[in-house]
């Protein structure tokens, strides 16, 4: 019966995650974060029916190819929402996800309609027949089943190259990334593929080697360890953009507020140096980055300059980011902190810009090499 309550645990988290859904702040991302989380609220019913609604088992099973080659797009449409640069929107150029459903569809059309005595030669007995729609559909559900893990791998690691991308975007417009990195969702992704290639382990070896941990239950058990990750953060996140886009070409309001004669798209040398000094002037004087929600659109308004020269002054003429431009500031500021006051470490990231110990610890053992403990240290000695 474990398998049956781990079922009931991974539909009930889905389930009642898809009622709260429609009750936060409105927002694209939460669409195809349904979707997602009813294929996996569907897929993990499979227990259950077996056990307690029999007659429901040739619906289910009929329907597994359309919800695994839903479960995909519905992934990939959750992260594009999620690292947009503006507002999230379905556009045809989408459709190209969906191209396997018709077959999909009528892979599981053939096998719903198939009499019960060949349904269950087909899925549940272990003796061969020589019905030819038989083999022909078992080659085709075979088909489906390759077809999925190719693109399943292909999903993951497009993901993965997605989200390498999207963070060095965040790193020109917020000086701090928390809750915006999507580490769970590249979790959630490999966790998936773990997932299929462990199911598969278990369809072949059947219960061979299940004392090392190889059975159903360990299916299950990471069907509603997503099922959680994916309900529990998807509840809390929001789109990394959403109310700071990155800098693009300069809007006409943009220009309008600025009065330098460099009011054109491409800066000059002394242009750009220009700018770098208001930069340094913000930070060294005005003590910008003491602001923990420090971002791009701020520091724009601070030096009084259009957003994507600033992000042009970074990138040609002081080479770095924005992000650490911003991170350096605090990280000197804090050393200085370290070696001459006695404050506590969580005092001094607090005092210079970071929102957290664990981002100042991340942060400053990027920069330094060092922990505050192990730099603290060194200055005393």
């Amino acid at each position: 019966m474990s398998e049956v309550f781990l079922a009931t645990l991974a539909t009930a988290v889905a389930g009642f995650t898809l009622m709260v859904l429609p009750m936060q702040t409105s927002s694209p991302s939460k669409m195809p974060l349904m979707l997602v989380l009813v294929c996996l609220g569907l897929l993990s019913t499979g227990p259950v029916i077996f056990a307690f609604l029999p007659w429901l088992t040739q619906l289910y099973i009929s329907v597994l190819p359309l919800l695994f080659f839903l479960l995909l797009p519905g992934l990939w449409f959750y992260h594009e929402a999620l690292i947009a640069e503006h507002q999230w929107h379905w556009t045809p150029a989408m459709y190209k996800h969906l191209l396997p459903l018709p077959f999909m569809a009528a892979l599981g059309g053939a096998i719903f309609h198939l009499p019960e005595p060949l349904f269950t030669a087909m899925f549940f007995s272990g003796q061969s027949t020589d019905e030819l729609y038989i083999h022909l559909l078992s080659s085709a559900f075979f088909a489906a089943v390759l077809l999925w893990c190719v693109l399943s791998g292909c999903y993951i690691v497009m993901l993965l190259r997605r989200t390498v991308k999207y963070r060095n975007q965040l790193k020109d417009v917020f000086s701090n990334e928390q809750g915006k990195r999507l580490s769970w969702l590249n979790g959630v992704s490999l966790l998936i593929g773990f997932s299929w290639v462990y199911a598969l382990l278990v369809l072949i070896f059947e219960d061979t080697y299940t004392l090392f941990g190889v059975s159903e239950n360990g299916v299950l058990v990471l069907l509603v360890t997503i099922v959680w990750v994916m309900c529990a953060n998807g509840l809390r996140q929001r789109p990394g953009f959403e109310d700071n886009p990155p800098p693009t070409q300069n809007t006409a309001h943009e220009l309008q507020q600025s009065t330098k004669s460099y009011e054109r798209s491409a800066l000059t040398h002394n242009d750009l140096a220009a700018i770098a000094e208001r930069l340094t002037s913000a930070i060294d004087e005005k003590k910008a980055y003491l602001d923990p929600d420090l971002t791009l659109a701020k520091l724009s308004a601070i030096v009084s300059e259009p957003s994507q020269y600033i992000s042009q002054t970074l990138s040609q003429h002081l080479r770095t980011t924005f992000f650490d431009l911003i991170n350096t500031a605090r990280i000197d500021s804090a050393k200085l902190m370290l070696a001459e006051t006695n404050q506590s470490v969580l005092d001094v990231a607090l005092a210079t810009g970071f929102n957290s110990r664990s981002s100042f610890y991340n942060a400053f053992r990027k920069y330094t090499g060092l922990t505050p403990g192990q730099y603290r240290k060194a200055q005393k000695t």
